[in-house]
């Protein structure tokens, strides 16, 4: 029953996701600033997390200096319901400009990049800057020339054009992280128990990307800490009923009090009438036991027993509905996606803080709030496990400091409600399903 990672398998996992990764382009343009026409070389640091970092580099139409500004950068998603709604774009608006090392001059700076699908390759790739994100109203102000960097690309002479020594930027890429995974003084278990509808006929592609985004994730994350023992199993197909879910909890999550605890559910949820609780219940039916009243478990009663079994951090997941039962499949359109080439270099304290720490921590976190649907498509998979992911990678990297799980759920659930404000559940009706995590943390 019990399955530890096997070397072919643990090969593919950590080379055949590229969940943590981070796009770098070199842009070139010429923005309009009366009465100068200024050209402008620029980095750009596109997180999966829908934020990142622009480095502008200019000469100053005052001074002739060689002046260098940082931008923030932030997803702006369109209103799907305007009459301005291009499908093809997607808007980064720039936030808060800080001079590097010199004053600023006073110039106006664009307002936001453009971002366009290619019809070729099918990801959007850089298109122009504008100061309007209204895509009928933008005048765009196409690139004279877009790179895009791999990591081999990035030499120190480069770097050093847009970064400073001390910038984290820099610091990831050229100073030695002699760590070669993370000790503890006792060894670390750590289990994970994945459930998943991968086979349903509307749900299932993006339940099975769910689950094998998690098994690289978590994979990934047991070889930067040194974990000794990666103790997984899947309960998916013919094997996927409430009887082998309540054994494997049982018999299978069995962990010390200085081991990792990781049950993860992908699939239909839903409401029962009479239960006021947060938490769905999950679908566990099978051909023999089509009763979904009574082939079904409860995530709070699931979180409960987890807990119970005393672990260092007990993580207890679940993307799924959260309604009463009415025959909706939330299936969102394919999303259109960027370019992704390597991955940040994580930072040890964070790492630690999130799944070594000294205090004991349970949380039970489900993808939508009570009476309301989990959104997927097949490129995210779920919509909060997509951001929840994102958001871990966000607070692994140096540019975050003292991280805590509060932090992650909270980017997590700020990414997943915005994302599907922004989104039709379905297409054929143009509906709208707002969907806010719920997420509770217990430290002890």
């Amino acid at each position: 029953f019990m399955k530890k990672i096997l070397p072919i398998l643990f090969s593919f996992l950590l080379t055949g996701s590229s969940l943590f990764a981070q796009a770098v382009y070199e842009l070139s343009f010429a923005f309009p600033n009366a009465p100068n026409m200024i050209a402008y070389k620029a980095c750009l640091i596109d997180a999966a997390d829908g934020h990142g970092k622009l480095r502008l580099r200019f000469i100053s139409p005052v001074s002739n200096d060689s002046l260098l500004v940082d931008l923030e950068v932030n997803e702006e998603l369109p209103d799907i319901k305007s009459s301005c709604f291009n499908s093809d774009r997607v808007y980064y608006k720039l936030l808060n400009a800080k001079y590097i090392e010199c004053n600023d001059p006073g110039i106006i700076l664009p307002g936001y990049l453009c971002f366009k699908i290619d019809p070729v390759s099918g990801l959007l790739e850089p298109f122009g800057v504008t100061n309007t994100s209204l895509d009928c109203k933008a005048d765009v102000v196409k690139f004279t020339a877009s790179t895009f960097l791999e990591q081999k690309d990035l030499t120190k002479e480069f770097v050093l054009t847009y970064f400073k020594f001390y910038d984290s930027f820099y610091r990831n890429l050229f100073v030695p992280n002699n760590s070669k995974g993370l000790t503890t003084n006792n060894p670390v278990k750590l289990y994970l128990l994945f459930v998943a509808n991968v086979t349903d006929p509307i749900i299932g592609t993006a339940d099975r990307k769910d689950m094998m985004d998690a098994l690289s994730f978590f994979t990934k994350i047991k070889t930067f800490l040194g974990i000794e023992e990666f103790i997984f199993d899947t309960i998916t197909g013919t094997r996927l009923n409430k009887k082998n879910v309540e054994i494997a909890i049982k018999s299978f999550l069995t962990p010390g009090p200085n081991d990792i605890v990781i049950f993860y559910y992908s699939g239909h949820g839903f409401k029962k009438p009479k239960d006021g609780r947060q938490g769905p219940y999950i679908d566990l039916r099978d051909e023999f036991n089509p009763d979904y009243m009574v082939n079904s478990l409860n995530m709070e009663d699931i979180f409960s027993t987890i807990k119970g079994k005393g672990a260092r951090l007990s993580l207890v997941l679940s993307d799924c509905c959260n309604t009463l039962v009415v025959g909706n499949n939330p299936m969102s359109d394919q999303q259109p996606l960027t370019k992704k080439s390597f991955g940040i270099n994580w930072s040890d304290d964070n790492c630690r803080n999130l799944f070594l720490n000294i205090k004991k921590t349970a949380i039970f976190a489900t993808a939508a709030e009570s009476n309301q649907y989990a959104i997927r498509n097949k490129t995210y998979g779920g919509f909060f496990s997509n951001f929840f992911r994102n958001a871990l990678e966000t607070h692994f990297s140096y540019a975050k400091n003292q991280v805590t799980w509060k932090q992650v759920f909270d980017q997590t659930t700020i990414q997943t409600s915005y994302k599907s404000d922004h989104t039709y559940c379905d297409k054929v009706t143009k509906t709208i399903c707002p969907q806010k995590p719920y997420v509770d943390i217990r430290i002890f």
